[in-house]
């Protein structure tokens, strides 16, 4: 209790620093006269940074009004820190990557500059050209506020070479979760030292999963936590009894990677992303099907938008729109595609020669395209890592520690004092 006060007070303190930046009116400018440099965070790391800033060097390179640099913050939760940090002492970037979980405070405390404007005044954008079902993500209010960089959902990855050692069909994936417990248990049954399904605490994933058992975190309009419904204590009840049957393993994190990757694992949900590194790092047979198990085929969306900041400068902002349009092109949209495995969220690059070769030549590619039209937007509240904490925290508890799943009762509690 302690610690949830602590938190509730940092929140009001935070709120009170936020609240003199929010309301400001900008002019839109329709042409730049003087040159212009701004930055892009992002929390791309290792290979993903590798085309994104290619990407700025062709960009830089094509006019000579604008500079954009690229600065990588860290991972998605660290980019969120340093940003609000920044924000609030009135030196925000004027561009920046965030997960789509996220961006609860900016939205809140009317940080972010709405697109519709700029997309409305540039004839040659066409927003209707992007995937309806991935730009959700980053629309609030009925207003867009980003524009998908690398946006993912997660699919179940199968081990094939176990489904075979167990009598099971390769081909014939889970489509409920009964399936899913009856083929995790086969895959058991092989040995003590092999699970049929690896889960873990992710927030994307426990989200998908309370949908798929018919569940939210929060009500409509996001005023009450509805953790404790019986719908997400019945999830969270079918996970636990999956370990207690020895037929699941509840290890997330590098040590989940190291099992994955070992061959012990039957299935495990993981992004699309993984796909390269599935290619890199496993050596046996594996396939990619939907996670879209449960009563409701639901599947979160992950990933990450760019967004555009306020307390910048009209000219900022202008460049800015023009940087986000020359990265969000189809031919850009390929580019990234191809070198990082993620997917492309217009349909024209979907569309393009590139990617359709790629989608015929593998097409475990296509899974999680077939599933976005059961994609949902994550939770935007503005106190999410703190409620994400408490609601995995809650999760490893009743699993691993024997607690009842009516500890929720408790959890939802906590969350609604940070509402």
């Amino acid at each position: 209790m302690k610690k949830l006060t602590f938190i509730v007070m940092l929140i009001m303190v935070t709120s009170l620093v936020w609240s003199g930046g929010s309301g400001e009116k900008t002019v839109q400018l329709t042409e730049l006269t003087e040159p212009v440099t701004i930055q892009v965070w992002y929390s791309l790391g290792a290979k993903y940074s590798a085309p994104l800033e290619d990407i700025i060097k062709k960009f830089n390179a094509s006019q000579d009004m604008i500079t954009v640099e690229g600065v990588y913050q860290g991972g998605y939760a660290t980019t969120q820190e340093k940003l609000l940090a920044a924000y609030i002492a009135d030196e925000p970037p004027v561009l920046a990557q965030l997960e789509q979980s996220l961006v609860g405070s900016f939205v809140a405390n009317d940080a972010l500059v709405p697109l519709e404007s700029f997309i409305k005044a540039d004839k040659d954008f066409d927003i209707k050209d992007f995937n309806k079902y991935i730009t959700q993500g980053a629309t609030y209010n009925k207003k867009l506020y980003g524009l998908p960089i690398n946006v993912s959902t997660p699919v179940l990855y199968l081990n094939r070479d176990l489904f075979r050692k167990a009598g099971l069909d390769p081909d014939k994936y889970p489509t409920t979760w009964d399936e899913a417990y009856n083929v995790a248990k086969k895959i058991s049954d092989l040995g003590p030292d092999v699970y049929g399904i690896r889960i873990y605490n992710s927030g994307w994933i426990i989200d998908s999963l309370f949908h798929q058992f018919g569940g939210t975190i929060f009500n409509k309009d996001n005023t009450k936590c509805l953790v404790n419904s019986k719908e997400i204590k019945e999830a969270m009840g079918f996970w636990k009894k999956m370990v207690d049957d020895g037929i699941a393993v509840y290890q997330g994190g590098k040590d989940g990677s190291t099992m994955d990757a070992s061959g012990v694992v039957g299935m495990v949900m993981r992004s699309t992303g993984s796909i390269a590194w599935f290619k890199d790092n496993v050596t046996f047979d594996w396939g990619v099907a939907p996670f879209t198990l449960g009563k409701q085929k639901a599947v979160s969306l992950g990933g990450g938008n760019i967004y555009m900041l306020k307390k910048t400068t009209p000219e900022e902002q202008l460049a800015a729109w023009k940087f986000l349009k020359y990265l969000t092109n189809t031919e850009n949209q390929i580019y990234w595609s191809v070198n990082t495995g993620y997917m492309v969220s217009r349909k024209s690059a979907k569309e393009s020669p590139e990617i359709q070769k790629i989608l015929q030549e593998d097409p475990r590619y296509n899974v999680t395209y077939d599933q976005l039209v059961h994609a949902f937007s994550r939770p935007t509240v503005e106190n999410w890592p703190e409620i994400e904490d408490i609601i995995q925290e809650a999760m490893t508890r009743i699993i691993l520690e024997g607690e009842s799943v009516d500890i929720l009762d408790q959890a939802a509690s906590d969350i609604d004092e940070l509402l």
